[in-house]
């Protein structure tokens, strides 16, 4: 007697359906998304790292460093006349915003004197300034507080 035979796998429109889904999906998702945008929360991170760097710097250093935002696609460290050297790095302290990504805000340039504090035209900051990074549809703040220089990060 023979046994009946089971076909195994999947027909041709059940394939056909799972790529139609998937291609629905995907058009969604790319419609969605922009490089700029995944960008900005790094570019964020970064930016408050290097604001806190450059506050140890002046501390370590005993030299009062300027953080100079370089109108909106980016930001260096100055000694007061030229870019300092990055000693993490081993090359200047300087960074370029991600392409489709750029700064805003209220903070000028920073001056941290030898105990850190945040400096805004020789005196010391009366109040919190901002860099906004935004990209096509998101947004990030980078807020450097008075007189601590404390730097926080909100999306």
């Amino acid at each position: 007697m023979a046994m009946p035979f089971h076909h195994r796998g999947f027909t041709l429109i059940e394939l056909i359906m799972v790529l139609v889904i998937l291609g629905v999906l995907s058009a969604y998702v790319l419609a969605r998304w922009s490089p700029g945008d995944s960008a900005v929360h790094t570019e964020a991170a970064q930016l408050a790292c290097d604001l806190r760097h450059a506050q140890a710097l002046a501390m370590t250093t005993g030299t009062p460093l300027d953080f100079e935002p370089q109108g909106s696609g980016g930001y260096r460290v100055t000694d007061g006349t030229s870019i300092i050297q990055d000693p993490s790095r081993g090359e200047p302290f300087l960074h370029s915003l991600a392409n489709g990504v750029n700064r805003g805000g209220t903070c000028g340039t920073v001056r941290f004197d030898t105990l850190g504090r945040p400096l805004s035209g020789g005196n010391l900051m009366s109040a919190a300034c901002t860099h906004t990074l935004s990209g096509p549809s998101v947004s990030s703040t980078v807020t450097l507080t008075p007189v601590t220089g404390f730097v926080t990060v909100s999306p």
